[in-house]
């Protein structure tokens, strides 16, 4: 008798602005295998004309292949899920959003198919909060299946919460009794980027090399009075002044940026969880600690369980 949890029953894609994630899934919502192509949209879009929509639905179903194609050959009538930028205005195809406050269910015609060479892929509709009387909304996509798989690691709790979703675009979402009522992002890791890799700052920096000295010195330098702006400045002349590696850089750059982070949007609503990888977690966490919090911290792998959660919620996926 062949055993349901090494029998494929879903690919499932994160699929966002810098990294896609693809998995393979049970009956039960195990991972069979796992794949993590360097086919984000920003860098498989970027020779296309923003403007060409074939031209982009072509590349996402090249990419999609490239990922998975192997997995579905080998089992034609697997159903496929996908969450992220995948699903945006920029993706392969507009999925949509809910409308915050909402709680992160799922149900039968929630998903938006997209056509494939043999198949369809299922995107999830992303969160967002519109815009009103002058201020700007919020929208996101991918992390909407990270709180489903959050939630559910955590054993749906009652009450308030705080989840922290770290990386590109970090999210900062509160949620109460299962419903998602507000989040905030921050462009904190996209910042990292563009200062690490131009500017002033990257012609100062060397190839970096891991530094938690240099990291706890930046975190001490963003929670100063300050700012943000003067403070990553402060990196070159450490640097001329021999009091910073040039390898250390980068290390420093990222404490100062999640210092000024956390120290903007931390605030009292009951658990604070981290959802993300364990280095970047890790970090957010030291982060934390000189606000007198300890956050749970979970694996960024809750997003292939949100996914399955989906599938199944939707009738994608039957049970085992």
């Amino acid at each position: 008798m062949t055993d349901a949890r090494s029998t494929p029953s879903l690919i499932a894609l994160d699929w966002g602005t810098t990294a896609q994630r693809a998995w393979l899934l049970d009956h039960v919502g195990q991972i069979i295998a796992a794949r993590r192509p360097d086919q984000g949209l920003l860098a498989m879009t970027a020779d296309i004309d923003p403007h060409d929509a074939r031209a982009r639905a072509h590349a996402y179903e090249s990419a999609f292949w490239a990922a998975c194609g192997d997995w579905l050959t080998a089992n034609p009538d697997l159903p496929v899920i996908a969450c992220g930028m995948v699903g945006s205005a920029q993706g392969w195809s507009d999925a949509g959003y809910l409308t915050v406050p909402a709680q992160p269910k799922y149900r039968p015609g929630s998903l938006v198919p997209v056509a494939h060479r043999a198949g369809v892929v299922h995107l999830v509709p992303g969160l967002r909060i519109p815009s009103a009387d002058g201020i700007p909304g919020n929208v996101l996509r991918g992390e909407e299946t990270q709180i489903v798989g959050a939630l559910e690691a955590l054993g749906d709790p009652a009450g308030q919460l705080t989840l922290i979703l770290p990386g590109t675009h970090s999210k900062w979402v509160r949620i109460e009794d299962g419903t998602v009522t507000s989040f905030a992002t921050a462009m904190s890791g996209e910042l990292f980027g563009l200062l690490t890799a131009d500017g002033i700052l990257a012609r100062t920096a060397a190839e970096p090399a891991r530094d938690d000295e240099a990291f706890a010195r930046g975190l001490a330098a963003g929670r100063s009075r300050h700012g943000l702006l003067t403070e990553l400045f402060g990196a070159r002349p450490l640097v001329l002044d021999g009091l910073l590696d040039p390898a250390s850089v980068a290390d420093y750059v990222s404490g100062v940026l999640i210092a000024d982070e956390v120290a903007h949007l931390v605030r009292g609503t009951g658990p604070v969880v981290l959802c993300g990888g364990a280095d970047l977690s890790r970090r957010y966490a030291q982060a934390f600690a000189a606000h007198g919090v300890e956050p749970t911290v979970l694996a960024e792998d809750v997003t292939a369980r949100g996914l399955w959660q989906i599938a199944f919620a939707t009738g994608l996926q039957e049970a085992s």
